[in-house]
């Protein structure tokens, strides 16, 4: 099996633009429940994620930052953390079991740089269990 049998393609996955603002980051983030969130180029290319932490260290950094004016504030001028590691579409799945013990997503890219989606730590899990035909501890396989 390969990336792209696991994936969840970039239609399905909420990302935000590197031209988002920190209040329209927050709304989606809040929305579908996010505690990170992929931010991509206008080109489509993936360019980094945006954590809570990321966003909560802005806060404490501005704190005079109100909710207007987030609305101003440029995501791209949020100090990220720890970018999420992107892989490519040929990446082994053997090797992603190092990288979803610390992403609850991996990003993955196609041959031109460009984000088509990402694996979540359950796909990762999912194909691993049957991989290796690991016994699920309540029963059954």
């Amino acid at each position: 099996m390969n990336i792209l049998a696991c994936l969840t393609p970039k239609s399905g996955v909420d990302y935000i633009t590197d031209d988002a603002t920190l209040f329209k980051t927050l709304q989606v983030m809040q929305k579908h429940n996010h505690s990170a969130i992929p931010v991509i180029n206008k080109k489509g290319r993936y360019i980094g994620t945006v954590t809570a932490r990321d966003i909560l260290g802005c806060i404490s950094e501005n704190f005079n930052l109100s909710l207007k004016n987030s609305a101003k504030f440029p995501i791209q001028n949020v100090k990220r953390t720890k970018d999420y590691k992107a892989i490519g579409v040929h990446t082994p799945l053997e090797y992603l079991i190092d990288i979803a013990m610390d992403q609850n997503f991996v990003p993955v890219v196609d041959d031109d740089d460009n984000f088509i989606g990402i694996l979540t730590r359950k796909e990762i899990l999912i194909w691993m269990h049957e991989q290796y035909n690991i016994e699920h501890p309540k029963g059954g396989k």
